[in-house]
């Protein structure tokens, strides 16, 4: 019997993380794999923010759940400071067989590189702002149907 593939979808608060969840759509449905979508936010994102941006902050992951319904998966968040150690640990507990995140236009938090640190027998796929979809794979016979696609 052949293992329950999941692939684990990792968003921000923003609006536009929503070509994150298409891409994890695809990258399921091409491996008849469930689908997951986290976000983690930092809590001082709330706290530092006025009202209005509060209002405006939530409405945008409530889209972003929407789309995540959409796309036949459930979305979770939580409000943590370490988001790599927190996707680390949502993977383990989805056990994901994919990882996918935004592309970072600009060096930032080292999110990416953290999380491959922690679980690097995971592929991650790296979605940028034009969609681009770009992998970073294990080095490990089993992964064999992923390198194809890294390649």
């Amino acid at each position: 019997m052949r293992k329950q593939e999941n692939v684990l979808v990792c968003v921000t608060g923003q609006r536009d993380c929503d070509r994150l969840i298409r891409a994890g759509k695809e990258i399921a449905q091409n491996r008849g794999a469930s689908l997951q979508v986290l976000c983690v936010v930092p809590p001082q994102v709330l706290q530092q923010a006025s009202p209005a941006q509060q209002e405006s902050f939530l409405l945008e992951l409530e889209y972003l759940r929407q789309v995540s319904r959409e796309a036949g998966a459930d979305m979770a968040v939580y409000f943590q400071k370490e988001a790599p150690w927190v996707a680390a640990g949502m993977a383990k507990k989805v056990k994901a067989t994919q990882i996918v995140t935004g592309l970072a236009q600009t060096p930032g938090t080292g999110f990416v590189e953290i999380l491959h640190t922690l679980l690097p027998k995971i592929p991650v796929s790296m979605v940028s702002r034009d969609g681009t979809v770009y992998h970073i794979c294990p080095q490990e016979p089993r992964f064999k149907k992923v390198w194809a696609e890294c390649g």
